[in-house]
């Protein structure tokens, strides 16, 4: 039973609110905003100038996670909520759909970030269903599976190696996931065969990454620009307060790499060092205001990369 490794990882479709519309930046913060008062549950998707795409996962009105994808290496990253509607800025306009699931198929989905390829374009040969199942339940696979019917395409949604089960609807969107429905694909599989693909990873790994990201994302710190430009200050160095590096894990008198964020999305990285009395700021030299566009004042989102 052959395993590839080739990529194209791309989410199933839910019950449509809005498909393919072009909005600005901020129709799509209001339409966030909108979602999170009407208690949404499923996802929005953007895509901008075929180079980015852009997810946002709710549950109950709560965006639980953000995930960005560059279309250069299609590889998914798990981003602040900010810093991804930061993004549709640089475009005039991005396609946006919306598409209504279940707590359960969305939060599988909402792992979108770990999955790996298991099955590309892989024939599954009357009654040989058993053994790609086997293998998916052997390992508590979670991810997407991918049919190809006659006249369609199909989804099933794996958690911790078995179908998920949704009592209350037989399908959102391509996601067959009522009981009756589940049962009818496999069924017709087994009976007669099909193309799949398979995105998934261990349950367990998920479970890691996530914990892991969190804590990532935990070290992102929302400061206030302030001009710190003496004579012997270096021109090339950040500087925040002490608190902040021994939070990050790094030694007062080190310098580490930081990635500065600004309010229209742009990044940039410097050398940086812990500084006296700067609760609550970044100390930037004004050479580097200037090459960023800042104003004293302005805020920044800041997060450690690596030591020096």
């Amino acid at each position: 039973m052959a395993v590839t490794t080739e990529a194209g990882l791309e989410l199933p479709k839910g019950n449509p609110l809005i498909e393919d519309i072009a909005l600005q930046h901020h129709d799509v913060s209001e339409m966030l905003n909108n979602l999170e008062q009407d208690e949404f549950t499923g996802y929005v998707k953007f895509e901008a100038a075929g180079s980015l795409r852009g997810y946002f996962f709710f549950n109950h009105g709560t965006i639980f996670r953000a995930v960005e994808m560059e279309r250069s290496d299609a590889t998914p990253v798990v981003r602040m909520v900010p810093r991804l509607m930061n993004r549709t800025k640089s475009y005039h306009e991005v396609s946006t759909s919306s598409y209504v699931m279940s707590p359960r198929l969305v939060n599988v989905l909402g792992s979108m970030f770990a999955f790996k390829p298991l099955f590309i374009d892989y024939e599954v040969k009357r009654k040989e269903l058993k053994k790609v199942l086997g293998k998916i339940e052997q390992d508590e696979y979670s991810g997407i599976m991918r049919a190809q019917l006659p006249d369609e395409a199909v989804y099933l949604l794996m958690e911790r190696g078995t179908p998920v089960i949704d009592q209350f609807a037989k399908r959102y969107g391509d996601v067959l996931c009522g009981t009756e429905a589940v049962s009818n694909l496999l069924d017709y599989i087994h009976k007669n065969g099909s193309i799949i693909q398979v995105h998934v990873e261990k349950a367990g790994e998920i479970e890691y990454r996530i914990k892991r990201i969190e804590e990532d994302l935990d070290k992102i710190k929302q400061l206030i620009v302030k001009n710190d430009a003496g004579f012997l200050r270096a021109q090339d160095i950040v500087k925040v307060a002490e608190e902040i590096v021994r939070d990050w894990g790094y030694d007062l008198k080190s310098t580490f790499t930081v990635e500065l964020e600004t309010s229209t999305g742009q990044i940039f990285e410097y050398k940086c060092q812990s500084g006296k009395k700067l609760a609550g700021y970044v100390g930037l030299h004004t050479n580097m205001m200037k090459s960023m566009g800042l104003n004293e004042g302005d805020v920044v989102n800041i997060r450690p990369l690596s030591v020096s």
